[in-house]
């Protein structure tokens, strides 16, 4: 429940580099850490025997889950909790992948070369992991974070990140305004539905007509560019008098 099962490994408990977790910052939790460690990888762990996808999740995550049949349902609550970063291997063609990354990822860095991950007594393995690893950030702290890390690689901005904001429920005008950037400066309506599921998937859960809340805020807030397009108001010019 540790960490990554490599390849060419017989054991999945193999724990990070602590300088790629270092180069991140201070992590709240870490979901799935292993009951025996070298090194901390956040201010509280959950291990075995207790079940990380069962309790409940807090402030900046660290995760990186154990390869294995459950990784769907690891990657799938981090997509939900939306504050983190989580390492894994870039099997981009998996479903879980699919369904839980791409969708809700706010960046991912391709991490140059492979990691060598290390035992429970802290010794690092002589053979590297087996597969390209990458780091996906969750809520915009967590790509600044990423993009400052200075971890060799390509760090890749994905247009469809979730809308985080702490403490208040983000008006739907600005999920709407979000959307529209992601959109470099129009959407039709229909990418407008389609993308703010992804970014406040909540305040589209908790609200049954958010499709005609939605539209109201474009027709309201938004100027008409073409039939079902939408982009920001214009500003109306200031107009100088000159004296001649």
């Amino acid at each position: 429940m540790g960490s990554h099962q490599s390849a060419h490994m017989e054991t999945d408990i193999w724990l990070t580099d602590p300088k790629i977790i270092h180069a991140n910052g201070v992590f709240d939790l870490d979901p799935c850490a292993p009951a025996h460690r070298p090194w901390d990888m956040a201010k509280v762990h959950y291990c075995l025997p207790q079940n990380g996808l069962l309790l409940p999740w807090f402030g900046r995550v660290w995760l990186n889950p154990p390869y294995g049949n459950l990784i769907g349902r690891w990657m799938a609550k981090m997509a939900l909790h939306g504050n983190g970063i989580s390492l894994i291997f870039a099997r981009t063609e998996t479903s879980f992948f699919q369904n839980y990354v791409w969708p809700y990822a706010s960046s991912i860095l391709f991490i140059k070369g492979r990691l060598h991950f290390y035992t429970e007594e802290g010794i690092r393995a002589p053979a590297n992991g087996g597969a390209p690893s990458i780091l996906i950030a969750y809520g915009r702290e967590n790509v600044e974070s990423l993009g400052d890390s200075g971890i060799k690689g390509h760090h890749q901005l994905v247009n469809a990140a979730r809308v985080i904001v702490v403490g208040i429920s983000p008006t739907w005008k600005s999920v709407v305004s979000i959307v529209i950037d992601r959109l470099k400066g129009e959407a039709a309506l229909q990418q407008v539905y389609d993308i703010a599921q992804l970014t406040a998937p909540d305040k589209c859960a908790n609200n049954n007509h958010w499709k005609e809340t939605i539209r109201r805020t474009l027709q309201e807030e938004f100027q008409r560019i073409a039939k079902g397009v939408y982009t920001h108001k214009r500003k109306p010019m200031i107009e100088q008098s000159s004296m001649f």
